[in-house]
């Protein structure tokens, strides 16, 4: 692909400074597990989307050679990361994370809330740890972003700006008495959720049990990834809010709609009607051969109509055809299932295909002269493949 798409990072594209990118400071507690580490050990501080800018000693900053620095109680860290790892990082046993000015909100408050500086606010100018609520309320500020333009410094001596946007954490109380700021807007709760590596293995290992256990023949596939889904709610790997909120309506608008369609396509006669037509044609090919027909009627239908669309319309086509000529059926339906999801050639065969075509700032012909190349590969790997297990 070096070779065929165009190179160069896009403007406005992946750019560090992105408003979904927050500043915060780090404080190394005074029993943290990470003191007298080299900063390239922590593990927490070495994932993709976090990137150490400083670290604050006393009075003076080092910027240098950070990987190398060993780390000491007191130290501020100073990082740019996005929301989800900020969040993350609040139950955090080695690090305090923002700045509090009164008591101690600690990093996990009752309420999480982002707030946006209005315009008229009096504090725009001054330093972030001079803004007024941050005195008069037991909260903490987790972070700050800037549309395109994080500021250089930690985040005590940040220069407010209007549309500066906060993280903050505290109790339900004095999150109230935020809501009632005039000179705060957009007061409300974030919609991002902190990652929960420590479910990970929950989550893998049922996914791995529902391959399993389908494969074998224990339990069908659908009580299989029924059962799977409940163990993860209940081990809360995901909350029921997030996993409602996983579920694409508009998808299943189109599923249910193109099962009627195949149902109504069968109904109406209209498969065998295709399948007579074809038949004729296909009738004195081997069966390797059917199952390339298949499959490259397949992709070049996913390439233009939707591949939960294809799916449903080609495969009973496949059956019949199939059982028209002592075939059997499953190699064929087989090679549907790898040829519906090989949208590689068109920026419209798949909604990723299109998002990237848009991110990307690709031309049309990119897909072809990337998409058609894979499309091959592909294809014929998966129709070989499916031949030699027949």
């Amino acid at each position: 692909s070096s070779w065929l798409l165009p190179s160069g990072q896009v403007e406005g594209q992946f750019d560090s400074n992105d408003e979904s990118d927050f500043l915060t400071e780090l404080t190394v507690r005074r029993k943290a597990t990470v003191i007298g580490k080299q900063l390239l050990a922590v593990s927490e501080l070495r994932r993709a989307g976090i990137e150490v800018t400083a670290i604050k000693r006393l009075s003076s900053y080092i910027r240098h050679d950070l990987d190398y620095h060993e780390l000491r109680a007191g130290d501020r860290i100073v990082v740019q990361l996005d929301l989800a790892e900020l969040i993350s990082l609040r139950g955090s046993e080695d690090f305090k994370v923002g700045i509090v000015h009164q008591g101690d909100a600690g990093p996990l408050g009752e309420e999480l809330v982002e707030a946006t500086v209005a315009p008229s606010h009096p504090s725009i100018g001054n330093r972030l740890f001079d803004i007024p609520f941050l005195s008069q309320l037991n909260v903490r500020i987790l972070g700050m972003t800037r549309y395109r333009n994080l500021p250089r410094s930690d985040l005590t001596n940040a220069r407010i700006h209007a549309a500066d946007r906060l993280l903050v954490t505290g109790s339900s109380e004095d999150i109230r008495r935020m809501y009632e700021n005039p000179n705060l807007f957009g007061v409300g709760q974030t919609k991002i959720r902190a990652f929960r590596r420590d479910r990970a293995p929950i989550a893998i290992g049922a996914l791995v049990a529902v391959v399993v256990l389908a494969a074998l023949n224990i339990i069908p596939l659908a009580v299989a990834a029924i059962l799977a889904v409940g163990a993860i709610l209940v081990a809360r790997c995901i909350d029921a809010e997030e996993a409602w909120g996983s579920i694409d309506g508009n998808v299943l608008v189109l599923i249910f709609g193109m099962l009627a369609v195949g149902l109504g396509m069968q109904q109406a006669g209209s498969v065998d009607l295709i399948v007579s037509e074809l038949t004729p044609y296909l009738r004195d090919i081997p069966p390797w051969g059917l199952v390339f027909a298949i499959y490259v009627l397949s992709v070049i239908m996913t390439e233009i109509v939707t591949n939960n669309a294809v799916a449903i319309i080609i495969t009973p086509i496949a059956i019949a055809l199939g059982n028209d000529l002592g075939v059997d059926p499953r190699p064929l339906v087989i090679a549907v299932m790898f040829a519906a999801s090989a949208s590689f050639a068109t920026p419209i065969g798949y909604q990723t295909n299109t998002l990237v075509y848009a991110a990307g700032n690709y031309r049309f012909t990119d897909f072809f002269k990337a998409g058609i190349p894979l499309t091959f590969g592909v294809g014929l790997a998966t129709c070989m493949a499916i031949s030699f297990w027949m």
